[in-house]
């Protein structure tokens, strides 16, 4: 784990130190392939795994209602926190 942190904190300091450099401007392209194709593979690995697919039904109904969670929580925190950090605005622009 120490070195999964370490490695996104250079990563964070590498892109910090050469944010002007015309190179690293394509990475976001890279980043999404990357992405991209560890999805798929992480797609082939659960559809060959037979555990996965004999009880994928229990699994796909907990991971919706997490999901479902997540969001829910989420968008109410978004709403709060909207509430809380422009609600001075609003006042000031009245006056």
């Amino acid at each position: 784990m120490f070195y999964l942190i370490m490695t996104l904190i250079l990563g964070a300091c590498a892109g910090f130190a050469g944010r002007k450099l015309k190179v690293l401007s394509h990475t976001g392209k890279a980043v999404s392939v990357t992405v991209l194709a560890m999805l798929f593979f992480l797609g082939v690995e659960t559809g060959s795994d037979e555990q996965v697919l004999e009880n994928f039904s229990a699994l796909g109904l907990q991971a919706l209602i997490l999901a479902l969670s997540g969001i829910a929580g989420s968008v109410v925190f978004a709403a709060v926190l909207y509430r809380i950090l422009f609600r001075n605005r609003k006042e000031r622009s009245r006056s």
